[in-house]
């Protein structure tokens, strides 16, 4: 993969062209009917390094691209104009923009394209998208990975047709996600929550000849659970992937050395959005749950898995534990989230809804790295070769 950093003599009074990862959570109502508020402003963040070192470098124009959300064509509520004001005011600009414009100039060197999504060429990587987007460039800088595992006209296209290299967040990601595949099996964890269980699935199953524990809770564990045999009432599982599922629990079984823990006691609430007749019950005892969702993992298993973290040397975490949105349902999560951070180990946290509840209980400081990827990140720790990266190459 061609690093940025090492590449500097090639900036100097060039047009460069700049991957980014724009897809940030906003809040659904509009403030005063003309923005939307930037819930977490993170993966922005990640690349004001990038942008800086361009700059100082001596680059002559940047040309920011980037996504958000999964729009149907041209749809104003997913618009980057917020995007533009937050990295306008990352960048310490006082350029601000009232209404959505086809690109967003925040001074003469830095201009951002709206969302690339809303021109239907985009996923279908279009040879003549990526020849319009490369137009006028000198160089290509990829620095969302967490868009990386897509073949898409602004990740791989491009990457085609101009130099191109990983910027700074980027480059990030992958040494540390490496450092996770890397480390001693012995006292290696894994802890995986949360929905997407088809996409965790192929992570496990290439992790575990490279860690010793595996904790499982959310949805991903509903799905084992069921794949078990066991009736979770209205539980959220993924019922496509059972089969998988059951594959996994046999490698682990034929494994005595490596610790596969799924939850021995639930939560249930009769409702996902507030908490609704909450029982506790273990899994060897489920009775009368037809009505109920489990909302969290029980005590026991709560218990359990903080006796694991504690004896771990490198923990990675993806996923939470329940219904973490709702204050109720999120004590697991949060208490795994304090015995982690308490932690002596090297600490990795990956995903959207991880990585914000993280930063939300103010415990980032305490992780080694937390990446800014979801998809791209289990793609990657489950051995496939990403598109966005391999270009790099």
């Amino acid at each position: 993969m061609k690093l940025l950093i090492e590449n500097e003599d090639k900036i100097k009074d060039k047009n460069v062209l700049l991957r980014i990862d724009t897809d940030v959570p906003m809040a659904k109502e509009w403030t005063d009917g003309n923005t939307r508020e930037i819930v977490d402003d993170e993966r922005l963040r990640a690349s004001i390094p990038t942008i800086k070192y361009l700059l100082e470098k001596g680059a002559q124009k940047i040309t920011i691209i980037g996504h958000a959300g999964q729009p149907e064509g041209v749809d104003f509520n997913y618009s980057l104009w917020p995007v533009a004001n937050r990295i306008s005011s990352l960048l310490g600009y006082k350029t601000q923009f009232f209404k959505p414009q086809i690109n967003y100039c925040l001074d003469e060197k830095i201009i951002i394209y709206e969302n690339m999504r809303f021109d239907p060429r985009e996923e279908k990587n279009d040879p003549n998208l990526a020849k319009d987007l490369v137009k006028d460039q000198d160089l290509f800088v990829q620095d969302a990975f967490a868009t990386c595992h897509r073949a898409h006209a602004s990740t791989f296209g491009v990457a085609k047709l101009l130099p191109s290299y990983a910027g700074m967040a980027v480059q990030r990601e992958v040494e540390n996600l490496s450092r996770v595949i890397a480390s001693p099996a012995e006292g290696c964890t894994i802890i995986i929550g949360g929905k997407k269980t088809e996409d965790k699935l192929p992570m496990i199953e290439n992790l575990i000849d490279k860690a010793e524990n595996f904790l499982i809770g959310g949805v991903v564990a509903n799905t084992f659970l069921t794949a078990k045999g066991l009736n979770l009432g209205k539980s959220l599982v993924e019922t496509a992937v059972l089969d998988r599922a059951r594959e996994i629990i046999k490698k682990f079984e034929e494994s005595p050395d490596k610790k596969f823990l799924l939850p021995v006691d639930l939560l249930f609430s009769k409702s996902l959005e507030k908490p609704e007749e909450i029982r506790q019950e273990s899994v060897d005892y489920l009775d009368k749950i037809d009505n109920y969702y489990a909302v969290d993992i029980g005590i026991e298993t709560l218990s359990n898995f903080l006796v694991v973290i504690k004896n771990s040397n490198t923990i990675f975490w993806n996923g939470n534990m329940g219904v973490s949105e709702v204050e109720e349902f999120q004590k697991s999560t949060w208490k795994i989230a304090e015995a982690i951070a308490n932690s002596t180990a090297r600490k990795y946290a990956a995903g959207g809804d991880t990585s914000s509840f993280i930063r939300k209980v103010g415990l980032e400081n305490n992780f080694d790295f937390m990446s800014n990827a979801g998809g791209a990140t289990l793609e990657f720790l489950a051995g496939k070769t990403l598109p966005g990266l391999e270009v790099l190459e």
